[in-house]
């Protein structure tokens, strides 16, 4: 028997097959065509599936992050105590909730404050719970070792105080800020660390 088409003419063996001759495309194109077309069927498809997998494993890995952002501010506005741990006041209550509003979309992996009622309050209007997690760190060197030890790919936020802040900048990045620069409430640095 033969099975022909345009492109291919296949013999059909109905003998045993011969283990004497080298293997070839034919042997299993012979038992293909002694095999029922269910089950031929079935072998198709898991040899497409098979196919399938080994292309999807083969897709090269995505490449490792090469970036982490810190985001740096000073705790809201403050009432005037001296010698105490003062609350927000109302326009410290309001920046607060502004600054949560301004990171709402933005994935916190880690968030780092002191112990001090105000930097808590900060943290405590933070989107998706991130400041009732916060990390409290008093030490600058502290706060930037844990910083920089975040994975990579990842946004941190450290809410500072306006004596930290220049020492916390100049701790990530080399370079501080000029000595005249104010620490205003309203400011915040983005510092991108690469590797």
């Amino acid at each position: 028997n033969r099975l022909t088409s345009p492109e291919t003419e296949i013999a059909v063996m109905r003998e045993p097959y011969n283990e004497t001759l080298r293997w070839t495309c034919a042997r299993p194109v012979r038992q293909a065509a002694r095999m029922s077309s269910a089950l031929r069927s079935i072998l198709l498809v898991l040899a497409v599936a098979s196919f399938g997998a080994a292309s999807a494993d083969s897709k090269p890995a995505a490449p490792a992050p090469s970036v982490k952002t810190i985001i740096v501010v000073r705790h809201a506005e403050a009432e005037h105590q001296p010698g105490g741990d003062p609350a927000l006041t109302a326009d410290g209550r309001t920046r607060a909730i502004e600054l949560a509003r301004v990171l709402v979309d933005t994935p916190l992996h880690a968030v780092y404050r002191t112990h001090f009622q105000r930097s808590r309050e900060t943290a405590a209007q933070l989107p998706r719970n991130a400041g009732e997690k916060a990390t409290v760190i008093e030490e600058v060197p502290a706060t930037v070792a844990a910083v920089r030890a975040v994975p990579w790919g990842t946004t941190s936020l450290v809410i500072g105080h306006s004596n930290t802040i220049s020492d916390l900048l100049l701790g990530l990045t080399c370079t501080g800020l000029p000595p005249d620069e104010p620490i205003l409430y309203d400011h915040i640095w983005v510092v991108t660390l690469a590797r």
